[in-house]
């Protein structure tokens, strides 16, 4: 009997040591994040891995702060875009690992662009695991606090996919070579250019009067109405994806560096409206797939034959919340505010004079529904025709400038800005305010 349960004791601790060996393995092999969180500066990257993993991974930004620049199954490679806090969420089947990074500014004592890890995350649990980074200096952008300056006219050669929130730059943000932008808060005049001074100064070769704005609300911050396309307003659809091969309707391809980009079928293009003269052109919208993930994209192109509801994202946006081989996919989208705290800007076609103009509205909030100059002969606003483009047209000219403009929304507010010269250079001339935004 005493040998019987010498040989069952025995077996046991067999079973049980076997068990624990198991169970070790097993945390050793199960995937996990290195660290919970890491600092990086703005204009930096950093690559995170997700060790132990050989399953498929959705990789996920919270917000704008950050983009994604490459990711798969092993690791994810973001660069910090604005300081603040971003989660990046590596999804594996139903388990979810998070990374808590904080972005900090640059400055004279912290320019170097490298990642840290926080001291703190090694007292992590495995629930909560988080990143081990690689940092490269940022190939462009030094950022300020918050969502946004978008550059201006500008473009930027740096890798240009990112965040599921959105691409986002700051305030007086530099752009790459070839890139052209109007610095508002600036207190200097580039060469040749005769430039009055309201916060605003144009590029080299631009001869730019700042512009003076007040606001006129009309209709009250807090509130909005503008039918089916009231801020409240949900449309669904399907979400596709394309690579665009020319120039997007909106004529706005510059912002593809800052932004998620869109094409919006030619229904809600037009607001369901019979011609374009009051469109979504700039609109930023937020899509929303079947399992909930969600994107924000600014809407730069048309989708002549899309159904209503209808939205073709560019390759890269699709691929942020759904992977290329989905194809096709129920999706719900509304209009939200445009990330920015920069006021709007006026793009003059490079011919445009006294006699004949075309002027761009860019960086408003909420999408434009008119564009109106006053006459200095009879002291009254003169509408000016939206084309299929995106641009408003002075067929006759506006006279002599400088000018007055008066800008509205689709929600019924209003932005007056003054002395607005005429910029022959594709540089934006950047006003004073931009609207509000509605809660």
């Amino acid at each position: 009997m005493k040998r019987f349960k010498r040989i069952v004791a025995l077996a046991l601790a067999f079973s049980l040591a076997l068990s624990l060996v198991f169970n070790s393995t097993y945390m050793t092999n199960a995937a996990k994040l290195s660290k919970k969180k890491i600092t990086v500066t703005v204009g930096s990257k950093a690559k995170i891995k997700l060790k132990n993993n050989k399953k498929k991974v959705k990789w996920k930004l919270s917000n704008s702060k950050a983009k994604i620049l490459k990711k798969n199954k092993k690791r994810c490679t973001i660069k910090a875009l604005k300081a603040g806090s971003v989660k990046l969420t590596a999804k594996v089947g139903k388990k979810k690992y998070i990374c808590k990074i904080k972005i900090v500014k640059k400055t004279l004592d912290n320019n170097s662009s490298e990642a840290k890890t926080d001291d703190s995350s090694n007292n992590s649990t495995s629930n909560s695991p988080s990143s081990e980074i690689e940092s490269t200096t940022a190939a462009y952008a030094t950022t300020d606090d918050f969502i946004t300056t978008e550059p201006y006219g500008s473009t930027t050669t740096a890798d240009k996919t990112s965040t599921d929130t959105g691409l986002t730059t700051e305030a007086n943000k530099t752009t790459e070579a070839n890139a052209t932008t109007t610095e508002s808060n600036a207190t200097t005049t580039e060469a040749n250019a005769t430039t009055t001074a309201a916060n605003a100064t144009t590029e080299a070769n631009a001869t730019t009067t700042a512009a003076t704005t007040t606001t006129e609300a009309k209709s009250s911050g807090t509130t909005e109405n503008a039918g089916e396309y009231s801020l409240s307003s949900k449309h669904t659809g399907d979400g596709t994806f394309y690579d665009r091969e020319s120039t997007g309707a909106c004529n706005l391809d510059d912002y593809e560096s800052v932004y998620y980009t869109v094409a919006m079928n030619d229904t809600d293009f037009k607001m369901n409206g019979s011609d374009y003269s009051q469109t979504l052109a700039g609109a930023y919208i937020e899509i929303t797939d079947k399992d909930g993930d969600v994107v924000k994209a600014m809407v730069t192109d048309r989708l002549p034959e899309g159904k209503k509801g209808d939205v073709d994202m560019t390759r890269k946006t699709f691929k942020t919340i759904e992977p290329e081989v989905t194809g096709r996919m129920n999706i719900t989208w509304k209009i939200i505010a445009l990330p920015t705290d920069e006021p709007i800007s006026y793009l003059f076609k490079p011919t445009s004079s006294q006699w004949w103009a075309e002027i761009q509205v860019r960086n408003h909030r909420y999408p434009i529904k008119s564009l109106e100059y006053l006459d200095k002969t009879t002291n009254k606003y003169v509408a000016l025709e939206k084309q299929e483009y995106n641009y408003f047209t002075a067929p006759n000219g506006m006279g002599e400038g400088p000018y007055t403009f008066r800008v509205t929304d689709i929600y019924g507010r209003q932005l007056i800005d003054k002395n607005i010269a005429i910029n022959q250079t594709s540089t934006p001339v950047t006003g004073k305010a931009n609207f509000s935004v509605i809660n």
